[in-house]
């Protein structure tokens, strides 16, 4: 019934979408239901988003209107702040382009790496839907070395999810071999020029893939958020390993999601995602759970980012 409810009007569904997210999650997110299609297109901050409401993170935007706006409002503050909306801007694990879309407003070139083609279609999708001659796509995984590696695609409703790395429940076995690239050797033959902010999140392939651009980064001294995936055989082991591969003078942040004792805050996590609103905390290795958003400023980028926060909650959040 839902499926039919979504795909005859998800624009203005029959009843409330309060009713339809219980409905969907009872429906569609319990184990081994989740594959039906739930086709949609919506506003995305004056773009078209086309997605499937059966994915993680399309679900959000069609119900919340973003996946964690925190995440997208802060890099609109840092490109409009930092670099009058003319940053270039790598979405390094861009999964359907959820990001990458998002940045095409204010960057003036965004490069998304997507290895695995059924997700990396659907950034190709956003591009046609909104006519985009600014956002470049990239059929690579990065790392650091130039190699083909097995690819453990995502098995449940995240397709976000897709690794080089095994060991996590909710990814296939390895079934196909998939490129990757040393990223300084990549960024000087196929983009060149220079780089101001950088995503990462690439399901534990995150210390690779910095190392494989120690020295575009060193260079460019970029801004970047890194998904920080734990208690890998390839993942970092301390704040100081984390800092020995950044460039020299990075200061590390996280979102302040965390009460006082280190646990989730709810109240701070449902602002973050549904409304955007989010603070600067100090980065603590040692409070790092199984994964965990890493904000790496240089220096000299955080105190002009911290003077042009004009309130202490920013315009999406703020910084503490």
């Amino acid at each position: 019934m839902l499926k039919r409810l979504a795909q005859c009007n998800w624009q203005t569904p029959i009843i409330p979408r309060r009713w339809l997210r219980g409905l969907y999650r009872k429906a569609f997110l319990k184990a081994g239901q989740s594959d039906g299609s739930l086709p949609f297109e919506c506003d995305f901050f004056g773009l078209r988003y086309a997605g499937d409401a059966c994915n993680v993170i399309d679900f959000h935007c069609f119900f919340y209107g973003a996946f964690e706006k925190g995440h997208l409002f802060f890099w609109r503050d840092v490109a409009g702040s930092l670099f009058a909306g003319q940053g270039v801007y790598l979405d390094i694990g861009a999964n359907v382009g959820h990001h990458a879309l998002f940045m095409t407003r204010h960057c003036s070139a965004v490069h998304a790496f997507e290895p695995y083609a059924p997700v990396r279609e659907k950034i190709h999708e956003k591009i046609r839907l909104n006519r985009l001659s600014n956002l470049f796509v990239h059929d690579v995984g990065v790392g650091d070395e130039n190699i083909t590696l097995p690819f453990h695609a995502p098995a449940g409703a995240n397709l976000g999810v897709g690794s080089f790395v095994d060991g996590q429940a909710d990814r296939a076995e390895a079934s196909q071999s998939l490129q990757v690239v040393k990223g300084d050797d990549y960024f000087t033959r196929a983009i060149g020029g220079h780089v101001q902010m950088v995503k990462i999140d690439v399901e534990g392939f995150e210390k690779n893939a910095l190392t494989g651009f120690r020295e575009t980064f060193a260079r460019e001294r970029p801004v970047m958020v890194v998904e920080l995936t734990t208690g890998l055989t390839c993942s970092f082991d301390s704040q100081d390993e984390i800092l020995a591969t950044l460039p020299e003078d990075y200061l590390l942040f996280r979102f302040d999601l965390l009460d006082k004792r280190g646990r989730k805050d709810k109240a701070k996590s449902r602002a973050f995602r549904r409304q955007g609103r989010y603070r600067l905390a100090p980065f603590d290795f040692a409070r790092v759970g199984k994964q965990a958003d890493m904000i790496a400023f240089p220096r000299e980028r955080f105190e002009a980012f911290r003077t042009q926060d004009a309130s202490p909650q920013g315009r999406g959040g703020g910084t503490s």
